[in-house]
Formats: C-alpha cells, sequence, structure tokens
C-alpha cells in the first residue's frame, strides 16, 4: 500500500546497508467487508536499521530496544496509517469509495525486535486493516485495490461471485474451487504505486445450487415429519375422548350421591 507504514520503514531504513525487505499482501474479501492483511519481513543489516531507529525515535538512545518503545512505535504507526488511509481509501467498489468504512487498523511489530539494537536477523511484522461494505459484493461489477508496487499479493473472493478480468497484476494465476483466488505481484503504475481491478459478475451457478440443495431437502423434511404429525393428531384425539368419558363419568357419580 501507497501509505505511511511503506514510507515510516523506510525511513527506519535509511543508512542501512546490505539487507532485506519484503512486503506481502493478504486480502480476504467477504460479502459485507473486507480483511487486509501486510506481512513485512526485514532481514539482514535492514534489521538492524529497523531496531536502532526505534531506539533513537522512540527511546533514549541506548543501543537497547524495550517493550515501551516497541509500543510507543507501534501506537504511532497505527495512527499514522489510519490517517493514510482516510486521505486516499485502497479499495473502491464499483469505482467508488461510498459505503465503504474502516473499521480497525492494527500493528503488531514483532517481539524479536525487543533487545540490543545491532542483532543481524529476521524481523517479521503485521499490518492489518479491516473494512466494512454497505452493500453485498456479490451485486458489485468491479473492485479495485491500491498497493506498493512490485509486492506480491494474493486476494481470495467469497463464495457467489466470478472474476471475470484482472488487470494490474503481474503474473497472475487465478485458482477456483468453491471460490476464486488470485495472486501475483502488483504491476507498477508510477512510483512505489499499483493498482488492481477485478472485473466481477455474480456466480449464477453458486445462487442454482443453493435452490438445488434447498429444494431437494424439503421433501425429505415432509416425509419425516408426517409420521410425527399423525401421531400427534392421534393423540389429541384419544385425549379429548377421555376428557369427554371422564366428565360424563364424573357427572354420574354426582347425580348417583346427590339421590
Amino acid at each position: 500500500m501507497k501509505g505511511f507504514i511503506t514510507f515510516f520503514v523506510i525511513a527506519l531504513l535509511v543508512g542501512a546497508g546490505e539487507g532485506g525487505n519484503l512486503w506481502a499482501n493478504n486480502i480476504t474479501i467477504n460479502e459485507y467487508d473486507m480483511i487486509w492483511s501486510y506481512d513485512e519481513t526485514i532481514t539482514g543489516a535492514d534489521s538492524i536499521a529497523f531496531r536502532i531507529n526505534i531506539d533513537s525515535g522512540f527511546g533514549d538512545n541506548d543501543s537497547f530496544v524495550n517493550t515501551w518503545e516497541v509500543l510507543l512505535a507501534d501506537k504511532e504507526l497505527r495512527k499514522e496509517f489510519r490517517s493514510s488511509i482516510y486521505k486516499e481509501l485502497d479499495v473502491r467498489i464499483n469505482n467508488k469509495t461510498d459505503g465503504i468504512y474502516l473499521v480497525d487498523v492494527d500493528a503488531m511489530l514483532s517481539p524479536d525486535v525487543i533487545g540490543k539494537t545491532h542483532i543481524l536477523d529476521t524481523v517479521v511484522n503485521t499490518y492489518t486493516t479491516t473494512y466494512r461494505f454497505d452493500t453485498s459484493v456479490l451485486n458489485a461489477g468491479s473492485i479495485w485495490f491500491m498497493g506498493q508496487a512490485g509486492t506480491p499479493v494474493t486476494i481470495v473472493m467469497p463464495q457467489g461471485v466470478d472474476v471475470t478480468n484482472i488487470s494490474g497484476i503481474d503474473n497472475a494465476t487465478i485458482n477456483i474451487t468453491d471460490h476464486a483466488e488470485i495472486s501475483g505481484f502488483l504491476r507498477e503504475i508510477s512510483k512505489d504505486r499499483g493498482e488492481i481491478t477485478l472485473t466481477l459478475s455474480r456466480n449464477t451457478s453458486f445462487i442454482k445450487k443453493e435452490i438445488n440443495a434447498s429444494n431437494v431437502t424439503s421433501p425429505e423434511k415432509t416425509d419425516e415429519t408426517k409420521p410425527v404429525v399423525e401421531m400427534l393428531s392421534w393423540i389429541r384425539d384419544a385425549s379429548i375422548v377421555v376428557v369427554g368419558l371422564v366428565i360424563i363419568l364424573l357427572i354420574y357419580v354426582f347425580r348417583i350421591r346427590k339421590k
């Protein structure tokens, strides 16, 4: 995503030597919501630079990252990430942002960050955004995403919708089971910015399957409940007869005693 996190990490890594930074996008779409998870893997000298900049930016620059410094960095990430998304949402439905709401922003810095700054290892951070939709994705004609160019992306679609066209993903592959799953790499359209558009259509076969399943099970339920209904009816009729006989008997006994 072209948002604060990317630039925040770049700022933290200023002055880093050899190392690596991998940014992976995992998007799960449900009928009325979406969860976008970002997994960031920092390796080599970049992991040292990451710790040093947290220590100097949020701590006392003592070459040691403590829990409090990580919490401060985490809080700042959430705040700036949310602010960045509000400036430009990274998802659109039918090329509009109407009815799309950012519900939650979560940042979880790796606990491996805590400790001495000059440790050459791997740090894995996770960031998550959650959105809510006013209308069903099943009725959408398209869905659009904005992300960090060149980064891997996996998009899991809900059941009941077909993906008829994919644009903005390099080396795109689509796996279809009871839902569609698309993967590839965000194609660059400008510096650091990639955009994806999926053209959608409602899966009529999925709808028919639900209807057929309903039609098949209904007669079975009717057959199963028929004997029960007949038994209850018989019990009710028998109860009425018994009550009537009891009343007649009581009247008869009462008259005999009266005489």
